[in-house]
């Protein structure tokens, strides 16, 4: 727990920054913190990034100076803030105790993700051991399946974080998962306060974190990716919902270039928000939330080809079968009751049936939509999904159940 507290204390620092902005001022500490970590976490994995791609080795001197710097800088923008909305004395209680049980759910490893033993943790610990993007560890055939060409975000910041503490930590990776669903609940409840006012935004905030940690129970998510992505959908999401500024637009352009460096379906989601957004008549943000992601992700995918890692990204030559469709919604759908009769959804959706403001809805109501979309489009490129549906299906759509307590906040204006 403490090298997953430390770690990430250390990359909120970084994004403190974002303290600048009006929409961030307005918030409460909590949600300040929150979206500062947001911030963070995609600066310490650029920064990586950037000097892997540069052939320049992480060191005290290379990494440690700048981010340092940085830190500091940041230091400079914090101020008090600006009439922050108090938390209601029963969501607060309601809302610390969903937080210590999925504590408790991932310090006895109830929700812990397989893939962290082969595919996030191996990864981290040999870009710790490397000081860089180990490409020939991602390169040797028999590391296939951990995927080469994967978005390296989540193995960035651990790596950085086993920097720091001198060792990479299996425990501090699955504890990190219920700190970042419950930063990402409070940095929604930190953008929908001003607008929904305190007392509902609480109740929201811990709706929200209720249902995307059951959802990361079920799908054993802690360990992986997937708190990391959630993190940045509700930051992006929230703030493109909730608030119309620059400062709002900023957050989200930073935190959608984030999701889409953190797993290939952050991908689809980024596409799945510019095109609500062009859908709600927003263009110009549309454009202006689009560009840093896809710079990012197009930079990405260079790197990968050039050093010959080429994998996930090449889905789209892969065979598409129409004909199963049927199947995959029946087993789809099947997979996501969480087999206790779809409450999860019901506790979502049924805020929005007594919604005023729908037009506000629109936008996190239509990524909902698109979010099932292309989880459905993906299954289709396998011949035979069963296995993947129920491996996957659980933790994906939370991305969904997210949308849809967004939509159910906005439409209670």
């Amino acid at each position: 727990m403490v090298w997953a507290l430390s770690s990430l204390v250390l990359f909120a620092t970084l994004g403190l920054l974002a303290w600048r902005l009006d929409e961030v001022r307005s918030m409460d500490i909590a949600g300040r913190v929150s979206v500062a970590l947001a911030v963070g976490l995609v600066v310490v994995a650029l920064v990586m990034y950037v000097e892997s791609a540069l052939g320049i080795g992480w060191s005290f001197a290379t990494l440690g100076v700048p981010l340092v710097a940085l830190a500091a800088a940041s230091l400079s923008a914090v101020r008090a803030a600006v009439d922050p909305p108090r938390w209601p004395r029963g969501a607060a209680v309601a809302f610390g105790a969903v937080t210590a049980i999925l504590l408790y759910g991932a310090g006895t490893a109830r929700m812990t993700i397989g893939d962290l033993l082969f595919f996030w943790g191996p990864k981290s610990v040999h870009f710790f051991h490397a000081r860089a993007i180990d490409v020939e560890f991602l390169r040797w055939p028999h590391h296939y399946l951990m995927h080469p060409d994967y978005p390296p975000l989540v193995p960035l910041v651990w790596a950085a974080s086993a920097m720091l503490h001198g060792g990479f930590s299996y425990w501090g990776a699955v504890c990190s998962a219920p700190l970042l669903l419950a930063a990402a609940a409070l940095a929604f409840r930190g953008f929908a306060a001003p607008v929904i006012g305190a007392r509902k935004s609480a109740l929201f905030a811990t709706l929200l974190l209720a249902v995307t940690g059951f959802a990361a129970v079920a799908g054993s998510a802690a360990g992986g990716a997937e708190p990391f992505l959630l993190l940045f959908e509700i930051v992006a999401l929230s703030a493109l919902t909730f608030g119309r500024g620059r400062g709002a637009v900023t957050i989200a352009s930073i935190a959608l270039a984030g999701a889409i460096f953190t797993k290939v379906e952050g991908t689809a989601f980024v596409i799945s928000v510019v095109l609500s957004l062009l859908l709600v008549k927003r263009f110009r943000t549309a454009l202006v939330v689009a560009v840093p992601a896809a710079a990012l992700l197009g930079s990405w995918i260079v790197f990968a080809e050039h050093h010959a890692l080429l994998d996930g990204y090449t889905r789209a030559r892969r065979s598409f079968h129409p004909q199963r469709i049927g199947y995959v919604l029946y087993m789809t759908a099947w997979q996501v009751s969480y087999r206790i009769w779809y409450l999860p959804w019901i506790a979502a959706l049924a805020p929005l049936a007594a919604g005023k403001n729908f037009r506000r809805a629109a936008l996190p109501f239509l990524c909902g939509l698109a979010s099932i979309g292309y989880s459905i489009v993906f299954y289709l490129t396998e011949a035979e999904p069963l296995w993947w549906i129920q491996t996957s299906a659980e933790r994906v759509m939370a991305t969904t159940l997210m949308c849809l307590v967004v939509a159910s906040a906005a439409a209670s204006e």
